[in-house]
């Protein structure tokens, strides 16, 4: 593995090849940044890698910190509903013109030298060069990891100018590129820790996981820090009604976030400074692995801010307070995982969406864990399903459809395709009949196929009203596409 630095000798130039798909590696990235000078040396990053939440630990920890009055970059992948919503510059995204300026820049200069970098790692070196020419200039960026860790585009940040690496949960998915075992898995994932830095990791469901991350660490002489999980507390508010038959979507809960680390190891040599046990704050994510997601946040920006190491890099993180803590977290979003919209129907009625990218058997378990905890009001009758191939549709469908057939409502599912997201031309959706063959084996449900997921939407507009919920699910590529329309219908109703 290359190491993440930039002592490299790009004085001999590689063959220009095309690079469609995903290939991992390190050698085109870091001659491509040296090319563009450099920018990925300009800002303190805090580096995230994980299975699952990794998206939601960067969101709530970009908001902590510009809350904090931080100027504040972040890197996520994939795009959302445009290509250039994976980038976020002092808490929005960036400007339209300027990512395709910068994109253009990254483009030739890849062409003209002959690096052959592939879509990911172009939209990588975008990343860093406006991280780089940010005005006012950035006190630090988010970045997550787009795949694995190890050899993924964004490790190219040496130690001294990464504050802290992050490991979310890791579970089995991409076995293709990262291995076979969540052992094999969180070892390449673990592959973000830097020399002598430190290691913040979530709550995992696997020891294996937790053992690889501490040797990876071990061997780098890094420092782990393991996250506790957040603790719903008692509201005043809770009393309320959750059982209306309304539009009301479920109320953000109040929980204690613990500020330390339920274990350090190798252990610190003296006591960390005394501080509060814990933050309470409304935690707006849905679902109960926020409770693990939040921890891990705040628990990153508590280091943040005591660490002697990170203070020594960027000593404006002192300006991290339990208040800024406790309104970064409340003021998070995260489209498209658990978020609830509100689909117009043209016969005038109102139906609550609930959007998710559940795309492997470990995240449609945490989906299918919160629809069973939705009140009756809420709870879904139809699923809109889409699915990236070669995937096996019911080791992601079975749990959705069990947490779905426990409610009394006749259940409808919609199988559908979505559109090919850009720069990314070699994912493609599962046929909708393979999709719909799959549902039909494990359950015996309503199902019907439809193009897209505008049309998948169109189909449930002949619902009754008051039958619940729709849940869209099985790809984040579907939760775009789902985005789009609902932008457009908006769209044209105010232009009516």
């Amino acid at each position: 593995m290359s190491s993440p630095t930039d002592q490299h000798d790009f004085t001999t130039t590689p063959p220009s090849t095309s690079m469609p798909g995903i290939s991992l590696g390190l050698t085109r990235i870091h001659r491509l940044l040296y090319l563009l000078r450099s920018p990925h040396l300009a800002t303190p990053v805090v580096h995230i890698a994980g299975t699952n939440g990794k998206g939601s630990v960067s969101a709530y920890l970009s908001s902590i910190l510009s809350h904090s009055k931080l100027a504040v970059g972040r890197f996520n992948s994939p795009h959302l509903v445009d290509e250039w919503d994976c980038i976020q510059l002092h808490g929005g995204p960036v400007d339209e013109g300027l990512f395709l300026e910068a994109k253009k820049e990254v483009e030739r200069v890849s062409e003209r030298e002959g690096v052959g970098a592939t879509s990911f790692e172009v939209l990588t070196a975008t990343a860093f060069s406006l991280f780089a020419r940010a005005r006012p200039p950035l006190d630090v960026a988010v970045v997550e990891v787009g795949m694995g860790g190890s050899e993924d585009a964004t490790n190219v940040v040496p130690a001294e100018k990464t504050l802290l690496s992050v490991v979310t949960a890791v579970e089995l998915d991409h076995q293709k590129f990262l291995g076979d075992t969540v052992g094999e898995i969180a070892t390449v994932k673990a592959g973000i820790t830097r020399e002598g830095g430190d290691v913040v990791l979530s709550v995992q469901a696997h020891q294996e996981a937790t053992e690889a991350v501490k040797r990876v660490a071990a061997e780098r002489g890094a420092r782990v820090w393991q996250a506790g999980e957040a603790v719903i507390v008692a509201d005043g508010e809770a009393g309320a009604s959750r059982e209306a038959v309304s539009l009301t979507f479920p109320p953000p809960p109040f929980a204690a976030i613990p500020l330390k680390a339920t274990s350090v190891v190798p252990p610190l040599e003296s006591p960390s400074p005394a501080t509060s046990a814990s933050v309470t704050a409304r935690l707006p994510l849905p679902g109960s692995y926020q409770l693990q997601n939040s921890a891990t946040a705040v628990l990153a920006a508590q280091l943040l801010r005591t660490h002697p190491r990170t203070l020594s890099l960027l000593p404006s993180l002192s300006h991290i307070t339990d208040d800024s803590i406790r309104t970064g977290v409340e003021a998070t979003r995260w489209p498209g995982r658990l978020s609830w919209e509100t689909y117009n129907t043209s016969s005038g009625h109102q139906v609550p969406l609930l959007l998710d990218g559940a795309h492997n058997p470990s995240s449609a378990a945490l989906l299918a864990s919160y629809l069973a905890s939705l009140p009756p009001a809420l709870r879904p009758s139809t699923l809109v399903f889409a699915l990236s191939a070669p995937r096996d549709p019911a080791d992601v469908v079975r749990p959705l459809l069990r947490a779905l057939a426990a409610h009394e409502r006749r259940l409808r599912v919609v199988c559908c395709g979505f559109s090919t997201p850009i720069g990314m031309e070699w994912v493609r959706s599962t046929p909708a009949s393979e999709l719909a063959a799959a549902v039909k084996r494990i359950a015996a449900v309503q199902v019907e196929e439809a193009p897209d997921a505008e049309a998948a939407l169109r189909l449930v507009e002949d619902r009754v009203p008051g039958e619940g919920s729709v849940v869209v699910a099985g790809s984040l590529y579907l939760v775009a596409d789902a985005m789009r329309t609902l932008r457009r219908r908006q769209q044209a109703g105010e232009n009516s």
